[in-house]
């Protein structure tokens, strides 16, 4: 699919930009879906163990009602003055020995009936003891006392001291049948508090698959309550017996109080929830099988390797669309390049502005022709800068030839007292001496200024003070150079087309400011003005387009004079040259 040159690298850039898209897409879609797949793995197993320990603490509450429950039977029998009557066995009256056992038998039975889960209740001292089954007749018995006291729960019983003990009944010798679990305590002398006998309750474990039936539980989880390392309920088919092997066994036994874990058994490996009821020193244990998490698991599995391979194939399709739309706008850009290295014309040329290449393209070509077209200006522009040189030559000579003459002119007029005629001549001899400016086309706003004071006092002679200047000029700028007769012809044109034709006196302000980086000049007279719509042909007078011309060939095409005219109010010009360094 790809050509490789000897250095390794890629040919055409379209095989670049697949290779891109294939591992720009292929390692963020496989690390995305890595970690989603694990990350709803995570999900699904806290949202199991939170689902298994509200399932705890919901069994718990449960064991610990039954527990209460046994708890208060417990009490009903040790508060019962016959039963500690018939145990103590201090009468010797037949008849009223023969209604303590009927009292006794009563009581028991209808205890024991009131309880489905109760198998039996027995009640037992040295001297007498009593027994019935649930749903059957009560049993006096002379032989089961003796049993018991030789057993170990016994021992723990009276360690208890009165309080109620759970036990495993499963091979226990006082106690018939597999699936029991024993509650045994102390009876004490209401008076005395000395142990009288024995209570000995057992329950049926099914119990417990009652009490669980309604409980919302997770698939395929086993529910296990351990005493210890005995086996007190399983919801699998342990239900009496060791959990596979006493490792096993130990190593549930041995989890701490509360918490969340995974072990392996047989094999197989579990999320086990697990926590320790406070009255009974049980342990619920909750054993989620791993494979029943990854069934879930494996559906998302399965979508995300799908659209893995749905995003992976329209990536590469995309890419081999684009690239081909990009290699294309590249194509035309390289054949333009070529026609601009062989000097042929590319204004036919054209990109579509639908990427980055076409906007590049169209302004490649935009600056080439502009570029073309500034050098044709350039050009023009050095053959106006020769006219101007020589322009400026000649004006040069003829400034010599009038400084000279006006001289002598002076001279004759103060021999004759001819103030006027002085004054007026001295002034046109400064004048013409700032023009001349040692040759040079570049002067100081300064001898600007002093050229134009020189001028309009020859024209007040002649007007005979007809104008009133006003020159504000800001002193930081008078040393700034500009090009020399920028400001003179404007203040002319005030003269000649403004005020020569208003009756009275007319008033000329001259300014010079500094905005930003820019030097501004305004020439404002109160003459008789013109109407905006000449404007046009007025700012292409002569002197103006002259100065115009100027401005643009010295400072460049953004700066010029600008003119605004009212009728019989006035007129405003306005010069915009930039800083010369």
């Amino acid at each position: 699919m790809f050509k490789f040159n000897k250095r390794g690298g890629f040919v055409t850039i379209r095989q670049k930009i697949i290779l891109l898209a294939i591992v720009s897409t292929l390692i963020p879609l496989c690390s995305i879906g890595t970690f989603t797949f694990l990350y709803f793995i995570k999900v699904v197993e806290n949202k199991i163990s939170d689902t298994t320990s509200n399932l705890l603490s919901v069994i718990n509450w449960n064991i610990d009602t039954f527990e209460v429950d046994v708890e208060s039977i417990a009490k009903m029998v040790l508060s019962s003055k016959d039963i500690q009557y018939y145990l103590s066995d201090e009468t010797n009256d037949f008849k009223e020995m023969y209604k303590l056992q009927t009292s006794t038998r009563d009581f028991l039975i209808n205890l024991a009936n009131n309880k489905s889960y109760i198998n039996s209740i027995y009640v037992g001292s040295d001297k007498q003891e009593y027994i019935t089954i649930n749903r059957n007749e009560g049993v006096h018995s002379g032989n089961i006392y003796q049993t018991i006291i030789g057993t170990e729960w016994y021992q723990t019983v009276k360690k208890y001291d009165g309080r109620g003990v759970w036990f495993n009944a499963v091979g226990d010798a006082s106690v018939s049948g597999q699936n029991l679990l024993l509650f045994g305590k102390l009876l004490k002398n209401l008076d005395t508090l000395e142990p009288t006998g024995i209570l000995m309750i057992t329950v049926d474990r099914n119990v417990f698959d009652q009490m669980f039936k309604d409980i919302y539980r997770v698939g395929g989880d086993r529910i296990i309550i351990l005493d210890y390392k005995r086996v007190v309920y399983n919801s699998g088919s342990l239900i009496g017996k060791q959990l596979i092997d006493d490792k096993e066994v130990a190593t549930l036994s041995g989890l701490p109080e509360k918490g969340r874990t995974t072990i392996e058994i047989s094999g197989k490996k579990y999320i086990v929830n697990y926590s320790t009821n406070e009255r009974t020193g049980w342990k619920v244990v909750s054993m989620i099988p791993y494979e029943s998490i990854l069934k879930e698991v494996n559906i998302i599995k399965g979508l995300t390797i799908l659209l893995i391979v749905v995003s992976f194939t329209l990536a590469i399709i995309g890419s081999y669309l684009i690239s081909n739309r990009i290699t294309k706008q590249l194509v035309l850009l390289n054949k333009v390049v070529n026609k601009i290295a062989l000097r042929e014309g590319i204004h036919n040329y054209h990109f579509k502005n639908t990427d980055e290449i076409g906007i590049i393209g169209n302004q490649f070509i935009h600056i080439h022709n502009m570029n073309s077209d500034l050098t044709i200006k350039l050009y023009e522009s050095k053959i106006k800068e020769k006219e101007a040189e020589l322009l400026a030559l000649q004006s040069q000579i003829n400034p010599h030839f009038l400084y000279n003459t006006l001289n002598s002119i002076y001279w004759m007029a103060e021999k004759i007292k001819a103030k006027n005629i002085s004054k007026m001549v001295i002034s046109l001899s400064k004048f013409f001496k700032l023009s001349l400016n040692n040759g040079s086309y570049i002067t100081t706003v300064e001898n600007e200024i002093e050229q134009i004071r020189n001028y309009l006092e020859i024209q007040n002679i002649r007007y005979d003070n007809k104008l009133i200047v006003s020159i504000e000029v800001e002193p930081s700028i008078l040393k700034e150079k500009v090009i020399k007769l920028l400001i003179q012809p404007l203040v002319e044109n005030a003269i000649y087309h403004g005020l020569e034709l208003k009756e009275g006196e007319g008033h000329i302000t001259i300014r010079g400011m500094k905005k930003e980086h820019v030097l501004v000049f305004e020439v404002i007279d109160d003459g008789i003005g013109f109407d905006t719509e000449h404007i046009s042909a007025k700012s292409k007078g002569y002197a103006l387009k002259n100065i115009e011309e100027r401005i643009k060939l010295h400072y460049g095409e953004s700066y010029g004079i600008s003119v605004e005219s009212e009728p019989l109010i006035g007129t405003k010009a306005v010069i915009t040259v930039g800083i010369i360094s």
